[in-house]
């Protein structure tokens, strides 16, 4: 369970600023996923209506809620009054502010059950480095040449993610990590790599062959990945040349994104696993962009309508063959995303207000379903 001991805890009500600002300065230095993007069967508009099966709570916060863990714990960020974005922690009505590497801005990307908070943080010179924050301690994980870091998920204590580095011909990679212990491992040999999930049997989803910058879509090959006891296991694709990889549950079952098509434009959400391979998530003619699958295989992401095809919308996918239903709308919000699903259906993203600041959000399963 994670162990709230920080004196700098404190209940926080509505905070004012754009936690859209924040986090474009933080993830500047870091490598960012594809965008989220996705649709299903048509209602009035030509999207799915909203599902009755879960409730929305706004968290109080203007921020973001990036992972939710099977004890109901949330990670995330906040805007303090002074506009800077903290890396939070919600475990019940309690709200933890992790500090910080001595620079403005931090965030919290991931926890697991058992303490352990994952994220990035500027330090005091404005370097974007992972940390491993426990029980009260903030560990400065960005120690790979003062290069940037970004640790993106932990799970049973073993942490992933990736850092920057420079090539000798000068061009910029990024390198896929694992910390286990205290010992830090690189996964992929192929130039230009990110870890983007651990599961607690160790296994990890990751994505190689990313350029920096990423150029055209046609020019794209990139490829999802799992690594398991350091065997690398290409994904494939949906027909296209490219596939990311964003999340694994328990049973090894990997969901991502994939091109459809050579030229890379028109992408779909997939979910692979061992015995399947990689399968097409239901999409009603737009894309859809899985974040997260739990040991269920209950998908949480976001969708992209396609009688609309500019709103984005969080989605949920009961099983991989499951038509998407939108989840519902708190009552501020031009677009919404699902970032993690836990053991227990609850989901965890975000509002994107017309202004373009953000409201932490978390989607709990109804108490009366409709």
């Amino acid at each position: 369970m994670l162990v709230i001991v920080s004196p700098a805890l404190r209940t926080r009500g509505v905070i004012m600023g754009s936690t859209r600002t924040n986090l474009t300065i933080v993830a500047s230095v870091l490598l960012l996923a594809g965008q989220a993007v996705g649709a299903g069967p048509a209602a009035a508009d030509g999207c799915p209506a909203a599902t009755g099966q879960w409730e929305v709570t706004d968290l109080g916060v203007t921020g973001s809620a990036l992972d939710i863990n099977d004890l109901g714990q949330i990670a995330g960020s906040s805007v303090s009054a002074s506009g800077e974005q903290r890396a939070t922690v919600w475990d019940g009505a309690q709200v933890l502010d992790l500090g910080g590497l001595g620079g403005g801005h931090a965030y919290a990307g991931a926890l697991d059950e058992h303490g352990n908070v994952v994220g990035s943080s500027y330090t005091a010179e404005e370097k974007g480095h992972a940390f491993h924050w426990r029980a009260g301690t903030m560990t400065d994980l960005g120690v790979f040449g003062s290069v940037p870091t970004r640790a993106r998920d932990v799970s049973a204590g073993v942490i992933v993610g990736e850092y920057r580095h420079v090539l000798p011909n000068r061009t910029a990679r990024y390198q896929a990590f694992r910390i286990e212990n205290g010992v830090r491992t690189d996964l992929a040999a192929v130039s230009g790599s990110n870890a983007a999930a651990v599961n607690p049997a160790g296994q990890i989803a990751g994505t190689q062959g990313l350029l920096e910058p990423p150029g055209p879509a046609s020019g794209r090959t990139h490829r999802a990945f799992l690594w398991d006891d350091g065997v690398i296991t290409e994904l494939g694709t949906l027909g296209g040349q490219w596939s990311q990889a964003e999340a694994i549950n328990g049973d090894g079952d990997i969901v991502g994104q994939s091109a459809l098509g050579a030229d890379g434009v028109l992408a779909g959400g997939f979910i692979w696993s061992a015995g399947a391979g990689m399968r097409r998530l239901p999409d009603g003619g737009g894309v859809a962009a899985p974040k997260a699958v739990n040991d269920d295989d209950v998908i949480a992401g976001t969708l992209t309508c396609a009688a609309t095809g500019t709103a984005a919308h969080a989605a949920v996918w009961t099983g991989p063959d499951a038509a998407p239903a939108l989840l519902p709308d708190p009552a501020t919000g031009t677009a919404t995303m699902a970032n993690a699903v836990n053991a227990r259906g609850e989901i965890t993203g975000w509002a994107e207000a017309p202004d373009g600041s953000r409201r932490a959000l978390v989607w709990r399963p109804a108490t009366n379903p409709e």
